[in-house]
């Protein structure tokens, strides 16, 4: 039996699943009863479902995108969207429109009329409305400004990442003038008897029409099960139990918190790869397997906020005071009221704080002494990221290169594997003996197959 639990987080609800088996002795008892039981088909449910494709781009959606697909930032993302718009590859790439111009909408369903057939595109055309409360639809969506564009030109002027990024928007803008997928979902459900009675589901798929899933080969693959008949008697073969612990709310990534600055109405197209290369380059946070994760200054600073600016930092404020900023740009309101019932109270909270004591950031310990005075050392963070110094400091300004090791063994030379950056602040994983070693890894699940663990 599942248990659907609900969590009241900053940015809204956190939904987990349980089952009602909480114990091992529970799951063993289960399985032996199984073991013994006789298996019935007891029902078979088929439907057909239809899948619609997505509009084309926007900035937001292309960020989320580019980060699931491919690990990109949003500043890399619009970085090289920026290029393929200048090339003039594509169409303005800071828009949350979803909608495209006529003559774009019978050139993308041209395209996949003649590519796929007649068949793969609806009897009228697909338009789309947008759905964000305040979009400013003055540009039209991320398309291919020619859709026969042949990509090899691409790469010869913008490289392999443009092609990709390029390919992306081109599949995407296709695909929104094409027609439904049509899947038949199909459940068993299976009854077991013995001194209890358990009820099995299990589910499948068939694709039976790819529709605008055919340019996406990657979608297409089926779930298939057996051809069962109601009332069948079946074996069972195999139980087994698999134990499973409920997970933490996940961290953000790149397009998890674009996607709640969006929902949230929290900046704009163009602001959204800015506010996260802001919190990354003041050190707010830092990337651990592609996820935002809070830095000692982070916590401080937001510690510092919460306690002193409770009414402003926070999420219906930023969102209020866009809505009041965009009725001042459209001539809906006056500017000098709206900004004055913001400042007389935020200059007296200004004074209430102004004297109040600096934030301690924490530090973390170490083993390691310093080769100064004898103290520990601690992990501090600077303009150019984690370092180590002296725990006494100001009295001794010993410091040293901080690593970030890992239970991992180098696979080369058997040294530590150490978490290093590149300059671009990109994460990877090399040896602590470098230059003398100079292995190297993007991901942790690469060392796992060669180096064993301590």
């Amino acid at each position: 039996i599942e248990e659907k639990e609900s969590f009241d987080l900053y940015d809204g609800k956190y939904q987990v699943t349980k089952t009602s088996i909480k114990t091992l002795e529970n799951a063993d008892q289960i399985i032996s009863e199984l073991s013994k039981s006789e298996f019935t088909v007891e029902d078979i449910s088929q439907k057909e479902l239809r899948r619609s494709p997505l509009p084309p781009f926007t900035t937001s959606t292309l960020q989320q995108e580019a980060s699931r697909r491919f690990g990109y930032s949003g500043k890399r993302t619009m970085s090289i969207a920026q290029k393929l718009y200048e090339e003039g590859f594509i169409t303005y790439h800071r828009t949350d429109s979803v909608t495209v111009g006529s003559a774009a909408v019978f050139a993308l369903r041209g395209y996949a009329e003649k590519e796929f057939g007649k068949n793969y595109v609806p009897e009228k055309p697909r338009f789309y409305k947008t759905k964000q409360k305040l979009a400013q639809e003055a540009h039209e969506a991320i398309r291919p400004t020619n859709v026969n564009l042949e990509q090899s030109s691409i790469s010869g002027v913008l490289g392999h990442d443009a092609v990709k990024l390029y390919d992306l928007i081109f599949k995407r803008a296709v695909g929104s003038q094409m027609a439904d997928a049509v899947t038949q979902s199909t459940s068993i459900f299976v009854l077991a008897k013995n001194a209890q009675s358990y009820r099995l589901k299990a589910n499948g798929s068939v694709l039976k029409f790819p529709g605008f899933l055919k340019l996406n080969p990657q979608a297409l693959n089926d779930n298939l099960l057996p051809d069962f008949k109601v009332g069948e008697s079946l074996k069972s073969e195999k139980v087994d139990k698999i134990e499973h612990e409920t997970p933490p709310p996940p961290r953000y990534n790149d397009a998890s918190l674009i996607a709640t600055l969006e929902e949230k109405g929290i900046g704009r197209p163009s602001t959204y790869a800015t506010i996260i290369g802001t919190i990354e380059e003041r050190q707010y946070v830092e990337k651990e397997e592609g996820r935002f994760a809070p830095t000692s200054v982070g916590i401080a600073v937001n510690d510092f906020l919460v306690a002193n600016f409770s009414t402003i930092d926070d999420i219906p404020f930023t969102a209020e005071m866009e809505d009041q900023l965009d009725s001042i740009v459209n001539g809906g309101k006056p500017w000098v009221p709206i900004i004055r019932s913001f400042y007389e109270p935020f200059e007296k909270i200004l004074e209430k704080v102004e004297n109040a004591p600096r934030v301690k950031i924490e530090v973390e310990e170490t083993d390691e002494i310093c080769e100064k005075c004898g103290a520990k050392l601690v992990v501090r963070v600077g303009r150019f990221g984690k370092f180590l110094a002296c725990s006494t400091f100001p009295k001794c300004d010993f410091t040293k290169p901080f690593m970030n090791t890992t239970e991992f063994i180098c696979p080369k030379d058997g040294g530590k594997i150490v978490i290093k950056k590149t300059k671009k602040g990109r994460r990877f994983y090399g040896c602590s003996n470098y230059p003398k070693c100079d292995f190297a890894a993007w991901k942790l699940g690469d060392i796992k197959k060669f180096s064993p663990e301590k």
